[in-house]
């Protein structure tokens, strides 16, 4: 039963297993390791003519979301649908591919992977960290319970996370089948090999004058509309969208205590300090539900908190710490008692599921010294040897057994279904030991508080009721309206959590439109949107105000660069002529072929780099046109590599650049590009 519930808390790993074993060769080192239904009825989703049906989804995302809660972890649920979504839409993908290539695993390579010779690493930890000793004896016990004295009831949980378990194995093996495929179809020929070569072979050390752009008024050039739309026309596939987006802006208002919420605050936690300070314990502020209180037996090491350790080493019983404000939270801590007392013991211990005379058989071995090894190979045992197990918090009987145990096994917990058996093999010397208190008190916005909150900005939507408005107003009001690009599919706003239903919000309405305050989902925030522009699928167009801003500043600098270039075309003839004649200084930079940025002028800056790999060392070369400064400079210096790469190490790096491991990490979005999907999960959630 212990190793059930050593299964049962780690179930979350199938969050891990589910989410990312399908991606773990692509997203990694693939080489190295009550809502009315429209439309399609029930379809959440549609990937080429596979249909995702809304219930099949619904129960994927219960599950995923049963495992995050039974870990503790908290995420917001329109990201876990959307993580869930995802996760089912590439599973799709990835199948029919595998599917179109005829790639299968055999009933023989998934028993060997799973509890052969040859177990997967995910098996591994699965088992490991269930507590079992091997995936054999692990599945042998899930589907035979009773043979362990175990129900089917008690296994349901750990069998259907086994049986995903293997799912996933199965689909990693053919993604390794696929991994090696792709491996032989896409590797580096003998020009690619000189290529890659060349690129970094040669580091080029330029001595340099610029003179930036930003130095010309934009005013003196103008940009009409006819040079805004053939600079598009040249960069169009740049702008391409996949699905219609929504751009809006939004004011998220923070929900936070007043200033008088924290005035009344603070004289309600020194009224708390005071009866600390006067009293024993902490019995006088225990019934106060506003507080938290936690009390632990701890090492002074045991505290992390620098102030507080400080504290408790040098405070007599008693002494409570002055109120500390943070992150609208109080703190105090209140040293209770100390003693010297035991905090770790080193033993061995053996746990064992059957009746009286199955533990007694086993006590006996194990005082008559028969080794572990061949204690569990009796069915129902299981033990470890030589591990340190502190007693620190341990209950008053717990730790008198220890006290009082001898050389022999003792009896930790027993009952007519199991024993523990515990052996001291080392016993530390007593420690200090200090009972401590830690007071908490997190100050909360008052009602009247929130409702001021939301009827200013009830106030200023009521007066600031379109896009326009909304945007040109804000700050004059004390909001921030930020922008915000949304597709049917996003979880949140510009990740805000809990904010769906502002997306949803924006997919109802027309352009123009401002919408009343959202305050139900979110409780640390008031949130108001406007809708400003709807793209449909296709293009971004010229006109849309982020590219016609892209596309102006590029149509711009390049005039300037023109109007530059004329101004200083052979107006010098060494680098510090022309650095004179510009007003600049001369700086210096190296200049690498295959590197995307040079260092002191910027990246992206192709025809430099070009010109650079090409220039002879001591000819004054330019003035040139980047893209945001016209350059003068000259080669001084070049470093060959000290030697070259060989055919393995340009071949490895031409797989992570350009070759099959580049291939493998895009492979999602290389088979949803040429696949048809349609999320449409707004329709339903």
């Amino acid at each position: 039963m212990a190793a059930l519930e050593k299964i049962r808390s780690k179930a979350v790993l199938l969050v891990v297993f589910i989410g990312v074993a399908l991606l773990a060769f692509i997203l990694t080192d693939f080489l190295n390791s009550g809502r009315a239904f429209f439309g399609d009825g029930n379809t959440v989703a549609k990937v080429g003519d596979t249909k995702i049906d809304a219930l099949d989804f619904q129960r994927r995302y219960e599950t995923m979301s049963q495992q995050m809660q039974s870990s503790r972890s908290q995420i917001d649920g329109a990201m876990l649908q959307s993580e869930v979504m995802n996760q089912m839409i590439q599973e799709i993908l990835l199948n029919d591919e595998l599917d179109a290539l005829d790639i299968n695993v055999s009933d023989v390579e998934i028993t060997e992977a799973i509890i052969g010779n040859n177990v997967r690493p995910e098996v591994l930890q699965f088992v490991r960290q269930s507590g079992m000793e091997s995936p054999a004896e692990m599945r042998d016990m899930i589907f035979n319970p009773s043979k362990y004295g175990i129900s089917e009831a008690d296994v349901a949980e750990a069998r259907a996370a086994w049986l995903q378990l293997e799912e996933n194995v199965e689909n990693n093996m053919k993604l390794e089948k696929l991994q090696t495929l792709v491996m032989g179809a896409i590797r580096a020929n003998d020009l690619d090999k000189k290529e890659m070569a060349a690129e970094n072979a040669v580091t080029n050390t330029i001595q340099f004058a610029r003179v930036n752009y930003s130095t010309l008024k934009n005013d003196d050039y103008e940009v009409s509309d006819s040079e805004i739309q053939a600079e598009y026309n040249k960069r169009k596939e740049l702008y391409k969208l996949p699905e219609e987006l929504r751009v809006a802006h939004i004011i998220a208002v923070d929900i936070t205590p007043s200033t008088a919420d924290l005035n009344q605050a603070q004289s309600f936690i020194n009224g708390v300090y005071t009866k600390l300070v006067s009293t024993e314990g902490v019995d006088e502020v225990r019934n106060n539900a506003e507080l938290t209180i936690n009390e632990n037996t701890v090492r002074l090491t045991d505290l992390r908190q620098n102030d507080v350790r400080d504290f408790v080493a040098k405070a007599a019983i008693g002494d409570v710490t002055s109120p500390k404000f943070q992150s609208n939270t109080y703190t105090m801590t209140k040293l209770i008692g100390k003693e010297m007392g035991l905090d770790s013991v080193n033993v061995s211990m053996m746990s064992i599921a059957g009746p009286k005379n199955l533990q007694d058989s086993v006590l006996n071995l194990l005082n008559a010294g028969t080794a572990y090894a061949e204690i569990q190979k009796i069915q129902g045992t299981q033990g470890q040897e030589n591990f340190w197990q502190t007693l620190i918090g341990a209950p008053d009987s717990t730790i008198a057994k220890f006290r009082a145990a001898g050389k022999d096994y003792f009896v930790l917990n027993q009952s007519e279904q199991g024993a523990i058996y515990v052996k001291i093999n080392e016993l530390k010397k007593p420690k200090q030991l200090y009972d401590v208190a830690q007071i908490s008190y997190t100050v909360y916005p008052s009602t009247k508080t929130t409702q001021d909150l939301r009827d200013s900005l009830q106030s200023f939507i009521n007066t600031n009721n379109t896009a326009e408005l909304f945007e040109k107003n804000a700050a004059r009001a004390g909001y921030n309206a930020m922008s915000a690009r949304v597709i049917s599919s996003s979880p949140q706003i510009n990740g805000i959590e809990s904010s769906r239903e502002v997306v949803r919000w924006l997919f109802e309405v027309e352009p123009g439109t401002v919408s009343p305050i959202f305050d139900k989902q979110n409780k640390d925030k008031m949130m108001v949107a406007s809708l400003d522009y709807v793209y449909k699928e296709g293009y971004l167009p010229a006109n849309a105000p982020e590219v016609k801003n892209e596309l102006t500043a590029i149509v711009r600098n390049s005039k300037k660069g023109d109007a530059l270039m004329e101004k200083f075309q052979g107006k010098a003839s060494d680098i510090a002529g022309y650095a004179k004649a510009m007003d600049v200084t001369v700086d210096t930079t190296t200049v690498t072929f295959g590197q995307n940025y040079i260092a002191k002028i910027g990246s992206r800056e192709a025809d430099l780099t070009a010109s650079v790999a090409a220039a002879d060392s001591g000819k004054v070369m330019g003035p040139l046109k980047a893209n945001t400064s016209l350059v003068v400079y000259e080669v001084i210096g070049q470093d060959k590599a000290k030697r070259e790469l060989t055919d393995l190490e340009t071949e490895q790096q031409f797989a992570r650049t350009r070759g099959n491991q580049m291939v493998m990490q895009q492979a999602i979005n290389i088979l949803r590009n040429a696949t048809d999907v349609e999320n449409m999960m707004i329709r339903f959630y």
